[in-house]
């Protein structure tokens, strides 16, 4: 953000340096260039001042899931209470929640050395495991920020990608242990202390399908929460 501010600086500057840049003859303003030029310093003195605006708006999960993923996830064709497309569902701050941080796979377990809540389809045993969309405290590898950026993974929205802001403002979230309520306990805190998964490796998202590609059988996972 400082780069770009400081870069619309150094344009603004080249413009009002610019010959015929100053007031000459009003057959001067007519030229063009100039009008050319004058529209642009004002695009850039407006697009200056909103750089030295900040975002007040606060890192909670109810902000989070308020003014972010309820308008933009749960839309009646994809993330709503009635769609639920992947088993994710943000039309309310506790089933968005979950959503992120309670989501369950089926991964193949051929060996049985997964264990837990398995299943046979077919000739494959499928055991389900944790695996949460966010890593508290490690923005870098959980899940949802990577569809967000369309990082290694499909972006999300789709159809409508956050503003760089919004997705800042979920990190910042998201470094604060992603919690439910402020001052909580960190997202996934109940699973480590039931003796679950830490989440490591499972999350993370970086490297695209992290947890197997598609072999989860395209259950709860279904390609990245589309």
């Amino acid at each position: 953000m400082l780069r770009a501010c400081h870069t619309l600086t150094w344009v603004r500057r080249d413009i009002e340096a610019a010959p015929g840049a100053s007031v000459g003859p009003m057959r001067r303003i007519a030229n063009h260039r100039f009008v050319a030029l004058a529209r642009v310093t004002i695009a850039l003195t407006l697009a200056g001042a909103a750089c030295s605006q900040t975002d007040d708006r606060p890192a909670v999960w109810t902000y989070v899931s308020a003014g972010l993923f309820q308008p933009s996830c749960a839309t009646a064709s994809c993330h709503s209470r009635g769609r639920a497309v992947a088993g994710l569902d943000f039309s309310d701050p506790d089933r968005g929640y979950e959503s992120l941080t309670g989501l369950k796979i089926w991964i193949p377990d051929p060996d049985g050395t997964i264990g837990g809540d398995c299943k046979t389809v077919g000739a494959t045993v499928y055991c389900e495991r944790d695996r949460p969309l966010v890593l508290a405290f490690n923005p870098e590898q959980s899940r949802v920020v990577n569809m967000l950026r369309a990082r290694a993974a499909p972006r999300m929205p789709p159809d409508r990608p956050l503003p760089e802001a919004d997705i800042q403002l979920i990190e910042t979230w998201i470094l604060d242990g992603a919690r439910a309520t402020p001052g909580g306990v960190p997202a996934g805190a109940q699973n480590q202390d039931a003796g679950g998964p830490d989440g490591a490796g499972v999350a993370d998202g970086a490297g695209g399908n992290a947890d197997g590609g598609n072999s989860d059988g395209g259950s709860t996972d279904g390609g990245d929460g589309r």
